[in-house]
């Protein structure tokens, strides 16, 4: 495999990878990116570091990102730990990128194409122009596993117990940064490769033995060490299970038919010009080595359950991003003609990111998005000192919450209110008004509440619905 011009990959690779620095700042949070950040600075101000709390109640995931989070913000500032927290899914993401490069040289040998594969995942639809950077735990846990996922494959590939550590070192880092799904990651990958080169004995020796016993028992270890370790076991479970489950037939039916062509989007451009290059018989269809159809073994049997659980969404499958990205890579290198189409494509992408970073994203959260800063400057001139507390975890109501508490410190974060609550504001769901509550203001996505006294000066102004 020869693939030239090395210097001009990296090039790009860099200039695509800046385009995160305008994504860090210039819009609010989007979707539910508030969560993390609110979590870590309740944690930080209740000096909690192996528990996350979220409006004072115990969150079932583990703390890893939260802990990133935290001290970044220490350092930046607390104001600015939406960066922080975006800053950190970034820099994840250019790390799987460097990391799936390296194996391809690794594996090739091809000092360029070290390159190419950088240049190629850093540009994925999903990586450059969403998920990538948003302030979500799936670029820094998808970054854990994928370094699991390379380095289990070559501790098989190559015989060494190293590497065994360095991957179960990994695993351990993205179970603690999201989910026990990070084992099944790691297993396939391992299960498949030794398979293929029947490595069994090496496998099942004692020191690989030993070094996966210890990294299996890392869960257990850290449920009953943790203070809320019960609460993180259930729900780690009850969020697996739940996306397993459907409303009914048709959810089902919906998955499977419009799941591949998300993927599809979200792979794109190579994923296009792949399809593109057989049509036009640029490519031969057939696997051209080994390293291929193990990629595509490994992120096949791992697509799997996400395709067939009506509960999943695309940002899921960021973990086999890089396994994709050296089948598809492997496959259209020897294609001078695919590679040069590609890198066409790859320059309109990388283009049309800086438009949507600097432009096109901020115009839209300006005009159809609730202005979260301004519901939370008003719910504060509403209440004027009051008690407040929230009970909405919808993005609306978290993101709010978020800027909130970052107003009012140094007092505490809001918490839920108590179940019997005589005086106060509660921050809710539009329409959820509990019996001897009244409606002070209605926002996009939040209703403010009150009960008791407060309301007194309330009662003559009507509810509207504001920003």
């Amino acid at each position: 495999m020869n693939i030239s011009n090395s210097k001009r990959y990296w090039l790009l690779f860099i200039i695509a990878a800046t385009s995160f620095i305008f994504t860090l700042y210039n819009v609010q949070y989007t979707g539910e990116e508030a969560v993390y950040p609110l979590m870590s600075y309740e944690m930080w101000c209740h000096g909690h570091i192996l528990t996350p709390v979220m409006y004072g109640q115990d969150y079932w995931r583990p703390p890893l990102y939260n802990l990133l989070i935290t001290g970044l913000s220490m350092l930046i500032g607390w104001s600015h730990m939406l960066v922080a927290a975006r800053l950190i899914a970034a820099f994840s993401s250019i790390g799987s990128a460097l990391l799936v490069a390296w194996f391809a040289k690794r594996i090739w040998n091809d000092r360029d194409l070290f390159a190419f594969t950088a240049l190629v995942y850093i540009t994925l639809g999903d990586v450059l122009f969403y998920d990538g950077w948003l302030a979500y735990s799936d670029p820094l846990f998808a970054f854990f596993c994928l370094a699991a996922m390379l380095f289990g494959w070559l501790a098989v590939l190559e015989r060494r117990v190293g590497f065994f550590a360095l991957a179960l070192l990994a695993v351990s880092c993205a179970f603690l940064t999201k989910a026990l799904t990070a084992y099944v990651f790691y297993g396939v990958a391992v299960i498949v490769i030794t398979f293929q080169t029947r490595a069994w004995r090496f496998l099942f020796s004692w020191p690989s033995l030993s070094m996966h016993f210890f990294a299996l028992s890392i869960p257990v270890l850290w449920y009953g060490m943790a203070p809320a370790g019960g609460v993180m076991a259930h729900g780690m479970l009850n969020d697996i299970i739940g996306k397993l489950q459907g409303q009914g037939v048709l959810d089902y039916l919906n998955q499977f038919f419009s799941y591949p062509a998300r993927t599809f989007g979200q792979l794109f451009p190579i994923s296009g010009i792949v399809i593109y290059a057989i049509i036009r018989r640029y490519l031969p269809f057939s696997l051209p080595n080994q390293h291929v159809r193990t990629a595509l073994w490994i992120s096949g049997i791992n697509y799997l359950p996400y395709w067939l659980s009506p509960q999943s969404g695309i940002r899921y499958l960021l973990p086999i991003y890089g396994i994709v990205t050296i089948a598809l890579v492997g496959f259209i290198a020897n294609s001078l003609k695919t590679r040069r189409l590609l890198l066409k494509w790859i320059l309109v992408a990388i283009f049309l990111k800086y438009i949507f970073a600097l432009w096109l994203f901020p115009a839209y959260t300006e005009r159809f998005r609730p202005h979260l800063a301004e519901i939370a400057k008003n719910v504060l001139r509403e209440t004027r000192g009051a008690p407040l507390y929230v009970t909405n975890v919808a993005w609306v109501g978290i993101s709010v919450t978020a800027d909130i508490d970052l107003a009012i410190r140094p007092h505490p974060p809001l918490v839920r209110p108590p179940s019997d609550l005589t005086n106060g504001y509660v921050l809710s769901y539009p329409g959820d008004v509990p019996k001897n509550y009244s409606v002070v203001s209605k926002y996009h996505g939040a209703w403010l509440l009150c009960c008791g006294i407060v309301c007194a000066h309330k009662a003559e102004t009507p509810p509207r619905l504001k920003n």
